[in-house]
């Protein structure tokens, strides 16, 4: 089975989730966007984003665009906990956009945020200010991806591949 692990990243969050599960699936590639694959190259893919403003990345939409019918494990990260009230309605945002049959699955993890993109929103008219349970939040984040988190996306990696080897 020939398998791509592909993903975007700018904190490095998506990224580390991206190596545990290209390294749980012998033979996977594993690139970063942009990459000029072809992903119907492939029997399966896994295709991870980070939360951008609430949606996910433009160099992963425009790589999804591609993907066709090839069976595609989704994943990401965010800033907030993914298990949340806001965490599950982002989830439930990015299913329906991706809705389609060949969608095996999305999974999300938490990461740090970009203290560039903390700046920028700080600086917006009505900006949130930064009360202390937000920085308790920010704190948090700081510490994902946990090697917890990593291990978890390599078992998800591993039920996907099985979900299409049936």
């Amino acid at each position: 089975m020939k398998i791509l692990t592909v993903y975007s990243s700018l904190t490095g969050n998506t990224e580390k989730i991206a190596k545990a599960i290209s390294e749980a699936l012998p033979g996977s590639q594993l690139k970063k966007l942009p990459t000029d694959v072809n992903p119907q190259e492939y029997d399966l893919i896994f295709c991870g984003f980070w939360c951008d403003k609430g949606h996910p990345d433009e160099l992963w939409e425009e790589f999804f665009k591609n993907i066709g019918s090839v069976p595609t494990a989704v994943f990401g990260t965010l800033g907030g906990d993914p298990n949340s009230e806001r965490g599950r309605a982002f989830a439930s945002k990015v299913l329906e956009r991706i809705s389609a049959p060949n969608i095996l699955g999305l999974s999300l993890w938490q990461g740090k945020v970009d203290p560039k993109i903390l700046e920028m929103m700080a600086k917006m008219p009505g900006a949130k200010p930064m009360t202390p349970e937000r920085k308790a939040k920010l704190a948090e984040a700081v510490k994902h991806p946990t090697p917890q988190d990593l291990g978890e996306a390599a078992e998800w990696a591993l039920c996907m591949r099985k979900a299409v080897e049936k």
